[in-house]
């Protein structure tokens, strides 16, 4: 099977997030890939403060297929924008919200975002 690239990508994207298509397909003929990353971040934290965790999970599932199929830059811009944004997610996020969605992260982004975690955390130290 032939890897997905940020064109495909980005047609799969708009079809899922039916709530930001028209930004998604404006970014998308301005091939600004990062871009449609941003505007899904933006959306998901918008879920967050409505209280709507329910549409989170079911497209964290969606986004780790996508990862898993995804091209090399694909899977830079999910690891290094989305996965990324789990941090500040957690700081809007109740204790409570928090647990729902960590349960609902896919694995693969799961590992990802511990990765990035303990990295970050490791770098940290050694500046002190």
């Amino acid at each position: 099977m032939n890897e997905i690239n940020e064109t495909l990508a980005s047609h799969y994207l708009a079809k899922h997030y039916g709530e930001i298509r028209e930004q998604i397909d404006t970014l998308s003929s301005r091939r600004n890939f990062a871009g449609i990353f941003q505007a899904i971040v933006n959306h998901f934290n918008l879920l967050v403060s409505e209280g709507q965790l329910e549409k989170i999970g079911a497209r964290l599932k969606y986004m780790s297929w996508l990862y898993k199929r995804g091209n090399e830059h694909v899977r830079d811009i999910i690891e290094n924008l989305f996965v990324r944004s789990f941090r500040g997610m957690r700081r809007r996020c109740t204790t409570e919200q928090w647990i729902y969605m960590y349960q609902h992260i896919p694995q693969n982004l799961k590992q990802i975002y511990l990765l990035q975690n303990s990295n970050s955390y490791i770098t940290q130290k050694s500046f002190i």
